[in-house]
């Protein structure tokens, strides 16, 4: 079908030239300069002609209702009134222009006056969701500049919501890549001291809640394609100017109304299809001159009530089918030549009520998962490592076993109670890692225990596969050096 042709009321005298690549019937919509406009004359293919860029126009329409404001949308692929193909409507296409003439469904036109070669639209004072249009290509939201005095702030707050309905979220999203391109950058910048002033904050707070739950507070890179890397995420405080302080950048999860549990805090890195999954960077700020680095502090929405307090989580991203999972760094900042300390590193658990609760524990552990456990190394570096409580090692009860090395109970690091030993039972040191421990207590009063090694192995020089005899009621303490051999020394116990 073809379309209903527009009807031209009135002209400001504006247009642009247009070469068309296919002839054009007067009263068209043409696609041109990322909107479409009308040409008030037939258009040869290949010959320069003229398209309206402003105006009042009569648009053929589908069946829905416009009222006087309303934007104007043009579909190329939609079907009018008239059952022609192309038509405006109050919803989706491009914007070209605003209703100036009320509609009703069975209208077949809508009065529309123009509105194009629209591409930034800078917003001065408050703004709502109205003041920007599918006519704004890019929109560009910036706290006035101060002449002498602080910079105008920006806030973008989701609406509360009415009785018990949620409030409204606020969403800042880049633009999709397309085909092998880069999704677009999402950027919240805190702005830039004067001479003398301190950078602007960066706060990102999830809306509160009257009785509901409170607004979650994400920031995720972007997914990456096929070998893309996937996007970084990065929160910024203004930089400081002269003397003054660099600005915060805060993730603080939201705290729970009178029962509910304090919000979680999550900063994830975009997650690849098959290249590195996103980094995940929260840095505190350098220092100038003689001022510290900034801190950094990672801490979960405080419980109410009864409550939990919210989980703070550090969590690299999970691998791809054959990549390594991504790894956790905890830095302090590093002191500059001048002899400065580096920046100190605290893991504190949560404070308990001062009257009867319990302070949080801190673990330190390798996931249960995997067919061998990852090492938790203390200190490699340190100059002394300072216990304030004497550590607790892991204790079992052992049975001897068997009469040779591959029948033997099964000794484990740490402290091992050895019974029912009969002067030919035995049992079997753990794999040798170099300066893994051992203590083992033979609890029988007047039989001797034979320790073997591990297959292969050693203990005290007596050769490979070869057992010691450990006397009645005698400790040993073994410690494992490099892969090949454990050596021990006993001594009598007052066991009974």
């Amino acid at each position: 079908m073809t379309q209903t042709p527009v009807q031209r009321i009135q002209s400001t005298g504006d247009s642009i030239d247009y070469t068309s690549s296919s002839n054009v019937a007067a009263g068209d919509m043409v696609s041109a300069i990322g909107t479409y406009l009308p040409a008030d004359l037939a258009l040869t293919a290949n010959v320069q002609g003229q398209l309206s860029a402003r105006g009042i126009y009569d648009i053929p329409k589908d069946n829905g209702v416009f009222t006087i404001s309303d934007a104007v949308y043009w579909n190329a692929s939609a079907t009018d009134v008239s059952s022609n193909t192309g038509a405006a409507n109050n919803a989706s296409g491009t914007v070209i222009g605003r209703c100036v003439a009320n509609a009703a469904a069975t209208a077949t036109h809508v009065r529309t006056r123009l509105q194009v070669l629209q591409g930034l639209n800078t917003v001065a004072g408050s703004m709502t969701a109205d003041d920007i249009t599918g006519s704004d290509s890019s929109l560009a939201v910036t706290g006035k500049a101060g002449s002498s005095g602080a910079g105008g702030a920006l806030v973008i707050v989701g609406g509360a919501g009415d009785g018990n309905a949620d409030g409204g979220a606020v969403s800042v999203t880049g633009g999709a890549g397309a085909g092998t391109e880069d999704g677009g950058a999402v950027s919240l910048v805190a702005g830039a001291a004067g001479a003398t002033g301190n950078g602007g904050a960066v706060a990102v707070t999830g809306g509160g809640a009257t009785a509901g739950i409170g607004g979650a507070v994400v920031g995720a890179g972007g997914a990456g394609a096929g070998n893309g890397a996937g996007g970084a995420v990065s929160w910024t405080g203004g930089a400081g100017a002269g003397t003054e302080d660099g600005g915060a950048a805060s993730l603080v999860a939201g705290a729970a109304g009178a029962t509910g549990n304090g919000g979680a805090v999550a900063v994830t890195g975009g997650a690849a299809t098959a290249g590195i999954g996103g980094a995940t960077s929260i840095t505190g700020g350098a220092g100038g001159g003689n001022g510290a680095g900034g801190a950094f502090t990672a801490t979960g929405g405080a419980g109410a009530g009864t409550e939990d307090g919210g989980a703070a989580s550090l969590i690299g991203g999970a691998a791809g089918t054959t990549g390594d999972g991504g790894a956790v760094a905890i830095t302090g900042g590093a002191g500059p030549a001048a002899g400065n300390t580096g920046g100190a590193v605290t893991i504190l658990s949560g404070a308990g009520d001062g009257t009867n609760g319990t302070a949080g524990a801190v673990i330190l552990d390798s996931s249960g998962t995997g067919a061998t456990k990852g090492a938790i190394t203390i200190g490699t570096n340190a100059a002394s490592l300072t216990l304030g409580k004497m550590p607790r090692i892991p204790t079992a009860a052992v049975d001897a076993a068997g009469g040779n090395i591959a029948t033997a109970g099964a000794l484990s690091e740490g402290f091992n109670l050895v019974s029912d030993s009969d002067n030919a039972k035995g049992v079997q040191l753990p794999s040798c890692v170099d300066g893994a421990q051992c203590i083992v207590v033979n609890l029988n009063t007047d039989k001797t225990l034979l320790i073997y090694p591990p297959t292969g192995k050693q203990v005290n020089n007596a050769g490979a596969n070869n057992a010691i005899t450990v006397a009645a009621n005698t400790v040993g303490i073994y410690v494992s050096e490099g892969t090949n051999a454990w050596y021990g020394l006993h001594a009598a116990t007052d066991v009974a």
